[in-house]
């Protein structure tokens, strides 16, 4: 018997990242092939004329892709035509959990997760199991994949096997408002049963301990003769924060400020803004950037307008990791001291995975390995 795995694309999902805006959410209408991009790479690994049963949302919400890549799926109906919504991707998790599925993929972040969730709760007598394509601007979730092409290898091995192990992984949100103001309010949503394998799926985020500002502060302290001379790309943080307090400047908390000469060229800067400031620029500017708590990424997750065209124009020379010894040693436990990458570029992720360094304190240096799943 054929796997019957759905499919639903959040077509909106990361369309606000690259002009800065931290989320998605209130977006109508606005043209974006983000996530059908993320989606497509996941789907590369399942291989051509793979026995898939899939089902689908309508168009742009799953069966225009899988059409490009030579499935015939099952097209589920919504009650309208014209830009989707929350609402279609419930209704669409609703139909797919009373049809039966051996797997639901979803494309999108966050907020793509919590509508799938809400779907499954209105017909909560199964729990399908579902796997998250990270093409969203923020993913503190746990039901994500570390990277599409990630989610495609698990996606695959998962139908392959008769012993198909869940797990309950967190579904996690920000009020993206509260995060346009500068507050990051993190809130818990629930839970989605999904394929289990730590290697492949990335961990919930988890917050910096109140103890770790201090370390941030020295750390940064030490880097100020650094800072206050040339071009710097300073990223979302609390570590790279404390960089930005220390010279005094009124910076973003979850954005990507640029810092000249020791005083604020850009504040929370889109990619169109990077990519101008960087023309003529090569070799000239310094990238800044600390890891996710929880799961390791460096690139791919909160910096979106980071694009992989911004960082082809930095080079990977441009790139220093900071972060607290705290972080160091909960990452090192975690992952192995693994940082990861995905920046939605093969070519990019090659030129930034391998040996970067880390700045942990005034006197305190490692190298870690970055590498793209």
């Amino acid at each position: 018997m054929r796997p019957r795995v759905g499919l639903i694309i959040n077509p909106l999902a990361g369309a606000g990242g690259k002009l800065g805006l931290h989320g998605s959410d209130g977006l109508v209408g606005m043209a974006s092939t983000w996530s059908n991009e993320r989606a497509a790479l996941a789907l590369s690994s399942f291989g051509a004329g793979s026995e898939i049963e899939w089902l689908s949302g309508p168009g742009s919400m799953g069966a225009d892709l899988l059409r490009v890549v030579g499935a015939e799926p099952q097209v589920l109906t919504l009650g309208h035509a014209g830009s989707s919504g929350a609402a279609d991707t419930q209704a669409l998790a609703s139909q797919m959990q009373q049809v039966g599925l051996d797997l639901l993929l979803f494309a999108g972040g966050d907020g793509t997760a919590r509508d799938v969730m809400a779907g499954f709760l209105a017909q909560a007598d199964a729990a399908v199991p579902v796997l998250g394509i990270p093409a969203g601007v923020k993913m503190q979730s746990a039901c994500f994949a570390v990277s599409p092409a990630a989610g495609g290898r698990l996606a695959v091995a998962f139908l392959a096997t008769s012993r198909r192990c869940t797990e309950a992984r967190e579904v996690m949100d920000l009020d993206e408002a509260a995060l346009r103001r500068g507050q990051v309010l993190p809130s818990l949503h629930g839970y989605l049963a999904t394929p289990t394998d730590p290697r492949l799926l990335q961990g919930r985020k988890t917050r910096s301990a109140p103890a770790d500002g201090e370390a941030a502060a020295a750390l940064a302290a030490s880097l100020l003769p650094e800072l206050r001379t040339g071009v710097h790309l300073i990223g979302p943080g609390s570590t790279t924060w404390a960089m930005k307090a220390a010279l005094g400047v009124k910076g973003s908390l979850i954005g990507v400020d640029v810092v000249v000469d020791g005083r604020l060229g850009l504040r929370d800067a889109n990619e169109a803004q990077l990519l101008a400031l960087l023309a003529g620029m090569a070799g000239r500017a310094r990238l800044w950037l600390t890891a996710i708590g929880g799961q390791g990424h460096v690139i791919g997750r909160g910096n979106a307008p980071l694009s992989a065209r911004v960082l082809r124009r930095l080079g990977s020379a441009a790139l220093t990791v900071v972060m607290t010894p705290a972080k160091l040693q909960a990452l090192a436990g975690q992952y192995g001291g693994v940082l990861r990458v995905d920046s939605a570029c093969a070519e990019v992720d090659a030129l930034f995975s391998g040996p970067v360094r880390v700045l942990t304190g005034p006197r305190d240096r490692a190298m870690l390995r970055l590498v793209a799943e």
